[in-house]
């Protein structure tokens, strides 16, 4: 290996590293509802959306805001605080089994993480301890030497009361439903447990490159 060929190696590494650190702090910035923080990570001129469960498709850097500000963190109504940061309310992102993918021009890249989420939060006027597991398929971009989101998508698999489990109740409710807030498009894919259905993977296999 010469020299060109094992700089691009570490400019690989440190891509991956810093696509990684990316998603994770993103993370404790949901956990405890830092929505300014998390619209920064998100490239101004070229994001793309943004999608979490059944809320629906928000466009752009616009979209991005309207969903952690207005949606999320409950700004659209200022006499709603968001569930998790009511007394007792407690948010655990737990992002696993990340594969990274860098584009051959190192501008670009896709990543998959496998998430499970703990929560304690109203419903239905009730304090109740929940469950979620999902998988985020991502799009990243580097702009000035800084990576950031360009594309976020969090498929939700199931969101289940600890007391119940999945195979009682796979999910709680929609929540899809805002009284005033409407997304740019439906949901691209969101069919949950038992539905068998499979967030199409971003990765090729690394054997056959299929």
């Amino acid at each position: 290996m010469d020299i060109a060929e094992l700089e691009k190696q570490v400019i690989l590494m440190e891509d991956i590293q810093e696509i990684e650190d990316l998603q994770m702090k993103y993370a404790y910035y949901f956990e405890t509802q830092r929505s300014e923080e998390i619209v920064d990570l998100f490239s101004e001129e070229n994001t793309e959306s943004v999608e979490i469960t059944d809320h629906g498709l928000f466009k752009g850097k616009k979209g991005v805001r309207t969903m952690y500000f207005d949606w999320i963190a409950g700004r659209a109504n200022p006499n709603r605080i968001s569930g998790i940061l009511m007394p007792g309310g407690m948010v655990n992102i737990f992002q696993m089994q990340g594969v990274v993918e860098v584009a051959p021009d190192g501008k670009t890249a896709k990543a998959r993480w496998n998430c499970w989420d703990f929560e304690a939060r109203p419903w239905n006027n009730l304090m109740r301890n929940y469950w979620e597991q999902g998988y985020y398929e991502n799009e990243y971009i580097k702009e000035n030497g800084k990576w950031y989101f360009k594309k976020l998508h969090w498929n939700n698999t199931f969101w289940t009361p600890y007391d119940d489990g999945w195979l009682k109740t796979p999910m709680l409710g929609s929540m899809s439903e805002h009284p005033t807030i409407k997304a740019d498009a439906p949901p691209t894919a969101f069919h949950p447990y038992p539905s068998g259905y499979h967030l199409p993977y971003s990765f090729k296999h690394p054997v056959t490159g299929e």
